[in-house]
């Protein structure tokens, strides 16, 4: 008979945890940060540039590894970028205006050669959220009722974070640094998009669709939709991992120091002549 391969103790006796540290460079699409006044105003002369296309990030990731396929949890921050908006006066909004990202994910990962391979090659992917932390630099925002009634909201340069979609897909490499140390490289692309941007209590930015106005050019009607935020790119990202030995390997190693002490053992008994 045979014995399958994803037999529960088999597999549990096979896992191998792992821990490490990763840092990478992400490509951001920073049209919505940077336009974030034109879609709120419906105005042309807002535009600025106010961030850095790639940004540095770093964390810690843990996991499990079996036989080729690594499946892992991974934490980290991706830096602070923005700087102060010149016009902040004329445009009477907060100067400091900054934004932060603290990704969680689950990866998957699977290599395409036998593990004992030095050199080894791999494709994966994760699923997760992308804390978004943006510093408001809004005075004030309105509010909208059905009847076209306007509330005014005042609000403080304050940090409020945004739950974004966080998505990847990558190709890579992995190298046997030592029996138990890999260092894997990742090249792909990040998915990291939200459909509307909080502001705390206010809830989220809306900007104007559409306008509709009668004969006199009186207003009859608006519709607002959401804000909505994308930062996907590219990156590339290098992760150095350490894995421990799994329990095969453990009670492996065991049965060869008992066969070892013992033929050592052996070995030390003293020889017995007999008669010919």
């Amino acid at each position: 008979s045979v014995v399958g391969a994803w037999d529960e103790d088999r597999v549990a006796s096979q896992i191998q945890p792992y821990f490490g540290a990763w840092l990478g460079m992400y490509m951001v699409n920073t049209d919505d940060l940077n336009n974030i006044f034109n879609r709120s105003r419906n105005a042309t002369n807002y535009s600025m540039d106010n961030f850095l296309p790639v940004v540095p990030a770093a964390g810690l990731s843990f996991g499990v590894a079996y036989s080729r396929l690594h499946v892992g949890l991974n934490a980290g921050y991706q830096l602070l970028d923005g700087s102060d908006i010149a016009k902040a006066q004329a445009w009477k909004v907060y100067s400091s205006y900054k934004y932060q990202v603290i990704p969680i994910d689950m990866s998957i990962d699977v290599a395409m050669l036998p593990n004992e391979s030095p050199i080894n090659l791999l494709l994966g992917g994760s699923v997760g959220v992308g804390l978004v932390g943006i510093k408001n630099p809004y005075y004030q925002v309105q509010s909208l009722d059905g009847s076209n009634n306007i509330t005014y909201y005042y609000l403080e340069n304050s940090w409020n974070y945004t739950n974004a979609l966080l998505a990847t897909a990558y190709v890579g490499g992995r190298i046997n640094l030592a029996r138990r140390l890999n260092l894997e490289g990742q090249l792909g692309w990040r998915v990291l998009t939200s459909d509307e941007m909080d502001l705390g209590k206010v809830g989220g930015i809306g900007r104007r669709e559409t306008e509709t106005y009668d004969s006199t050019n009186t207003l009859v009607d608006r519709t607002i939709g959401p804000l909505s935020l994308n930062l996907s790119g590219a990156y590339v990202r290098a992760d150095m991992r350490w894995t421990f030995a799994s329990e095969q390997e453990k009670e492996e190693n065991r049965a060869a120091s008992r066969s070892l002490e013992m033929t050592q053992r052996l070995a030390m008994l003293p020889r017995v002549r007999h008669p010919d």
